[in-house]
């Protein structure tokens, strides 16, 4: 048995335990980025749906994030889960043979939850953890020796 998450027609599979992984470390990664009451809320309101989840769930995610901004949160923090799992920072990191499947696992959850944005939204991407990184390395500038 796997728990399957989707949007609208699109969803993929994971197992139970990656399911929960996810959650997990997705609740861990919101409580430390949530900066606004509102963040904050949309925190304490999924770890107190993870109550009720069990193997086998299915996350729809129209249904578990319904405003906008809030998938605006979640699609930031599962981006970022994937970037902190890459750089073992985040999970047990004794073995590595699950961090390359758990980091598609994330980033899929959060191009999932960013398309659901960007029907509302055209264009908009979220500030992440890598996007920041992104934009220091390029602020240097090429540099050129003659």
């Amino acid at each position: 048995m796997a728990s399957a998450i989707s949007y609208q027609d699109q969803f993929f599979y994971v197992s139970n335990q990656r399911f929960g992984l996810l959650i997990e470390f997705g609740l861990e990664v919101g409580e430390k980025s949530a900066e606004t009451d509102a963040e904050k809320s949309y925190v304490a309101a999924l770890r107190e749906r993870n109550n009720a989840f069990y193997p086998g769930y299915d996350l729809a995610i129209e249904e578990e994030f319904p405003s906008r901004d809030e998938r605006k949160f979640w699609s930031r923090v599962f981006f970022d889960l994937a970037y902190l799992i890459f750089r073992r920072e985040i999970g047990s990191h004794d073995a590595t043979f699950w961090q390359y499947s758990a980091v598609g696992d994330a980033y899929l959850l959060a191009r999932i939850i960013t398309r659901s944005v960007q029907e509302e939204e055209l264009g908009w991407h979220p500030k992440t953890l890598a996007s920041i990184e992104a934009d220091a390395f390029y602020e240097k500038g090429i540099n050129v020796r003659l």
